[in-house]
Parts: C-alpha cells; sequence; structure tokens
C-alpha cells in the first residue's frame, strides 16, 4: 500500500497537533471538529453530536448492502504531561493512553479509502470519553449506542485497534499484532458502599451506631464471597474511608467502602452486582444502619467474535506477515469499552506493538508514530478484503 506510506508524514503531524492540544472525555470539542473537518475533506458524509461529541464518517461506493465499521477512541486523560518534546502537551491533560494516534491513524486510512476502490459502505465510528463515564454512567461507546449510533450506520462487522508498549506484551516484544478469540480484555465494576451509622463519643459507643464496625463485617463477607464463589473474575476492596485524623475519640456518622471488579465473564459480573447488593443490604439490616450502594463504573468484558476474528486474522497476516502476529495472546485483565459494540454486533479488538514506550497511563508515555502506518495499513485492508465483491 505505497499510497499509505505517502501520507505518514501529514498524519504524523496531525498526530502532533491532537497529542499537543488534548481534551478529556465528553469534553473533545475541538477534536471532532477537526476530525469531522477533515471526513468532510476526504469526501465523507458526517454526522456530529453522535454520543454527546462523537464523530461518525459514511463512505459508500458501488450497490452491496455489505457494510463494515472501524472505531477510534479520541479522549485524553487527567494527567500532566512529562515529556519534553515540541509538541508535548501544556495544559494539563494528556493523550497518556495514544488515543491521538488512534484518531489519527483511522483518519490516515479514511483518507486512503477515499480514493481506493471498493463495494458497500464504511461507517468510522469517531468515540469519546473510552476512559470515563457520564453522569448515567454511560462510556463514550455506550453513550454512542444509546443515540442509536448502529441503528443509523449499520454494519455487518465492527473493528478497533489498540496501541500495546512492548513491556505489556511479556514474550511477545518482537510481534506487531495480537489477537485471541474469545475473551481479549477483562470487564469491570466499581463500587462504593457508604454505610450510615449514627456517630458520637467514643467512651460511649452504646448510644451509637458505629459504621466502621459494620463496613468492617462487609469487608470479611465480601473477601469469603471471593473465595468461595468466584471463577473467572477479581474483586477487591480499593478503598476504606471513615473517621478522621484530627481525633481519636469520635465515633464517624458513615464508613465508606470502595470496591474495584475485573472479569472474563459478562454472566459472572451480573453475578457479582448482584451479590455486592445482597451483602451490603443483609449486613445493613443485621446492624440497624442505612446502606447505599452505587456503582461507579460498568464496562463488559471485550470479547472476540468468531466469524469477526476470521477476517482480522486475515487481514492482519497480510497487513504484517504471519510471522509478526501472535494469534493466541493471552486475554488481559485491563478493560476497554469497545465491549459496548461488541455486544451489539460482531468484530474483534486487537493490539498494535507501541514498543519500547512508557506504560499506558504514565505521564511519560508517547505513541509511536510507526505505528500510525500499521494501523492504517490493517483498517484499509480489513475494508477492501470485506468489501471486495
Amino acid at each position: 500500500m505505497k499510497n499509505l506510506e505517502n501520507l505518514y508524514q501529514e498524519f504524523k503531524e496531525l498526530r502532533h497537533f491532537i497529542h499537543q492540544n488534548p481534551e478529556l472525555g465528553f469534553n473533545e470539542l475541538n477534536t471532532a471538529k477537526l476530525v469531522a473537518s477533515k471526513l468532510k475533506e476526504f469526501g465523507y458524509e458526517v454526522y456530529e453530536g453522535i454520543g454527546k461529541t462523537g464523530v461518525v464518517g459514511v463512505l459508500k461506493k458501488g450497490s452491496s448492502a455489505k457494510s463494515i465499521g472501524l472505531r477510534a477512541d479520541m479522549d485524553a486523560l487527567s494527567i500532566n504531561e512529562c515529556n519534553n518534546f515540541s509538541y508535548a502537551s501544556k495544559n494539563g491533560c494528556m493523550h497518556a493512553c495514544g488515543h491521538d494516534g488512534h484518531t489519527a491513524g483511522l483518519l490516515m486510512a479514511a483518507k486512503y479509502l477515499a480514493n481506493a476502490e471498493f463495494n458497500g459502505t464504511l461507517n468510522l465510528f469517531f468515540q469519546p470519553a473510552e476512559e470515563c463515564c457520564d453522569e448515567e454512567l454511560l462510556s463514550g461507546a455506550m453513550r454512542m449506542i444509546k443515540d442509536k449510533a448502529l441503528e443509523r450506520f449499520r454494519v455487518d462487522y465492527i473493528y478497533g485497534i489498540h496501541n500495546m508498549p512492548s513491556s505489556q506484551m511479556k514474550g511477545y516484544e518482537n510481534k506487531k499484532f495480537f489477537m485471541k478469540r474469545g475473551v481479549m480484555m477483562a470487564g469491570v465494576s466499581a463500587y462504593r458502599v457508604d454505610f450510615i451509622g449514627l456517630g458520637g463519643h467514643a467512651s460511649a459507643p452504646h448510644l451509637c451506631k458505629d459504621p466502621i464496625s459494620v463496613a468492617n463485617n462487609f469487608v470479611n463477607a465480601l473477601y469469603t464471597f471471593k473465595s468461595l464463589e468466584l471463577k473467572d473474575s477479581v474483586l477487591n476492596v480499593t478503598g476504606f474511608l471513615a473517621g478522621t485524623t484530627k481525633a481519636f475519640n469520635i465515633i464517624p456518622n458513615e464508613a465508606t467502602v470502595m470496591i474495584n471488579v475485573r472479569g472474563l465473564s459478562n454472566d459472572e459480573l451480573s453475578f457479582i452486582h448482584k451479590r455486592i447488593n445482597e451483602i451490603a443490604k443483609g449486613i445493613a439490616a443485621a446492624f440497624n444502619v442505612e446502606v447505599n450502594v452505587k456503582r461507579a463504573e460498568n464496562i463488559k468484558a471485550t470479547i472476540n467474535n468468531d466469524e469477526a476474528y476470521d477476517i482480522a486474522k486475515n487481514a492482519a497476516i497480510k497487513s504484517f506477515g504471519e510471522n509478526d502476529c501472535e494469534f493466541n495472546h493471552p486475554h488481559l485483565m485491563g478493560s476497554e469499552d469497545f465491549s459496548a459494540f461488541l455486544d451489539e454486533v460482531k468484530g474483534t479488538y486487537a493490539f498494535i506493538n507501541n514498543g519500547d514506550s512508557a506504560n499506558l497511563h504514565h505521564p511519560e508515555y508517547d505513541f509511536n508514530d510507526e505505528v500510525l502506518l500499521l494501523a492504517s495499513k490493517y483498517f484499509s485492508t480489513l475494508v477492501l478484503d470485506y468489501l471486495k465483491d
């Protein structure tokens, strides 16, 4: 794909511009405008404001009813960048997960495909807020779906990628492309459980309803549940907040337990949700205190579809060569809201080696610009292979 190589410098500069001007989830206003402007320039029909700040580009050629979707995320993180290169961010936010590269790489493929021959419809989903949720606990992918993106822009298959530093690919550092059948990444749920008792003086505990004691019983019950009933998930108490550091003789009114759950089975994640609520309410009732259980995050496991996997495997071999691909990479316990798309339509998610960079979400992380060419080549091959008839 020689023409892709000719586009490299243009989209490398575009990636640097996006990196220098990062925006947080659901606030990607300027990034979305830039994406929309580029897609219009390339000849796509453009739809803005899908999922608040998401953008969809549509390109139809020929008469085939076949359709394919490609997705990139656009949001940055609330991290102060520690890099010194000329395009480093100075606004207190940072593309520390490479979403600037994902966006630029898909735009690079978009320009190439605009001048290629195919028969069918290409839908490009530029998604906001992969890293966060809105007031309804909907991530960017969930919000786009709730806004009927997949009903309005139908696809037979959808594909996404993420860059991955080689240090996080132990044993596969020399490969370029990583994918597996079935579960690719874990789902994640986060909970805040508040126990509301009755505070007072430590000399008169009989006049109080000590929420710390109740919350401690809850934590013990959670770890018993974890050891006896969980098979494909990990559950951790990640915070216990109560009392004050300014006095030793105060029993507080409230105690809060923070919980993080990661699982490879969406059924088990649903079961855990049910049991956390049951255990919390049962213990609160037993000790006559109030309890509020708030789910702060709910991302399903990323599960690759077998049909879509076969299409992606062939495209990856054409793009990178079979020796540079790993098609049975172990699942990761990190999560990815692309799972929301995969819950609706067939598709796959894959990783592309970012080389020897700092880890994701690190203030010294930087996207490897060579991945732009790798990602755009893979995306273009997917489209041209599937829409060739």
